[in-house]
């Protein structure tokens, strides 16, 4: 488990040195912009989705050097080689997460906006950092690389379709009344409802790749 985690930290560092160098552009776009504008905002968003996905990239490297059919021979379970694809993924996400929570925080103390701002933004992070590897890694065990990177792209549309219809029907939910949530409960459930999502991920993941045939 240990050997596979340090493969892929090691084949991260080979093949995606542009995304270190990327990261280091937004995290400084990041510090000079007010924090809560546009680049502060994109930039972040964009650089933690482009973590979330290292996870389909180095599947597509084991894909086409033939590993994931050799890893096979090797004294690992698939249960192994899935929990190691996740592990990689939630380190890089964490690598990009932080700075970005952590450069928030020194603009909400200099007042270039507000802590419930910074708060806001560094859950939206989280949520799309979990949510993206949560939707495509399954599919991916499953399916494979090729089909399953079309899969997964059929489910973003899907989704967009249908955030899409909800934000067109929400002018006839205005009537209804919503119980108001204190913002603690609603805090706790941003946090906890991606990572219950990427628990449950990883366990769909492992069935899926114990019962594939490569």
């Amino acid at each position: 488990m240990k050997a596979l985690f340090l493969a892929d930290l090691y084949q991260l560092w080979i093949n995606f040195k542009f995304y270190g160098g990327f990261l280091i552009v937004a995290l400084g776009i990041t510090i000079f912009s007010k924090g809560d504008d546009s680049l502060g905002i994109f930039f972040p968003m964009y650089a933690v989705l482009m973590c979330s996905m290292m996870g389909m990239s180095l599947m597509q490297l084991d894909e086409a050097s033939r590993w994931s059919v050799c890893a096979q021979t090797l004294p690992c379970t698939r249960r192994d080689q899935v929990t190691g694809k996740y592990a990689v993924t939630l380190a890089s996400f964490a690598v990009t997460w932080v700075p970005f929570v952590l450069i928030y925080a020194v603009l909400a103390a200099l007042g270039r906006m507000t802590w419930q701002m910074m708060a806001v933004q560094s859950v939206m992070l989280l949520v799309v950092g979990m949510l993206a590897p949560a939707l495509s890694l399954p599919v991916l065990f499953r399916w494979g690389s090729a089909k399953g990177r079309i899969i997964y792209l059929a489910m973003i549309v899907l989704l967009a379709a249908c955030v899409g219809g909800l934000l067109t029907g929400i002018a006839k939910l205005d009537q209804i009344e919503f119980p108001e949530l204190p913002m603690p409960l609603l805090a706790a459930l941003a946090v906890l409802v991606p990572v219950a999502l990427f628990i449950g991920s990883w366990v769909l993941s492992v069935r899926w790749y114990e019962k594939r045939e490569l």
